[in-house]
């Protein structure tokens, strides 16, 4: 698997090179598939702002619309975004909302000082409804342990699928600005 490659420190000076096992170690390991999808999704965003550069962390605002916990701490652990008051969730930004349950958008706005934007998009036939059907269960708190537990498996399962599948089939990106 490829690695993120981006700038960190005062003047940039110190060059972060991330692969996923590093947010994995980094996250609590619960929301895997959360995990995997939005370290693509940085990855994918970055790469297509960087045009051959390598970004500093600092340039780099996001738009999440998922707030959840596994989205937030791939955001946060390749960006710092969260940290330094540059990450914004609105989960009902309009584009990848699939859940049929609730708001919540599968979709990441990375923009630059410079006004350079991209929106990365997972898309719509990668998560299936048995997903959203779970978690819509544990909200309401009638999630069994049998669910509990194909839950975990599902999440390790997609987790495993957006690592090994082409990301063109995982993930739309589009240049805004």
């Amino acid at each position: 698997m490829s690695i993120i490659q981006i700038r960190d420190g005062r003047t940039g000076e110190h060059l972060k090179k991330i692969r996923f096992e590093d947010v994995e170690k980094y996250h609590s390991g619960e929301f895997l598939m959360a995990i995997a999808v939005g370290y693509l999704s940085m990855q994918a965003g970055i790469e297509a702002l960087a045009e051959g550069e390598i970004l500093d962390r600092k340039d780099i605002s996001v738009l999440s619309g998922h707030g959840g916990p596994g989205f937030r701490d791939a955001i946060e652990y390749v960006t710092r975004a969260q940290t330094r008051g540059a990450l914004t969730i609105d989960v009902d930004y309009p584009v990848a909302q699939y859940d049929p349950h609730r708001a919540q958008s599968y979709a990441f706005v990375l923009t630059l000082k410079n006004g350079a934007s991209v929106e990365v998009s997972l898309k719509e036939e990668f998560l299936p409804l048995e997903f959203y059907d779970l978690l819509k269960k544990g909200r309401e708190g009638t999630r069994t342990e049998a669910d509990e537990l194909r839950l975990d498996q599902l999440k390790k399962e997609l987790c495993d699928r957006a690592l090994s599948m082409p990301r063109e089939d995982l993930l739309q990106v589009k240049r805004l600005a």
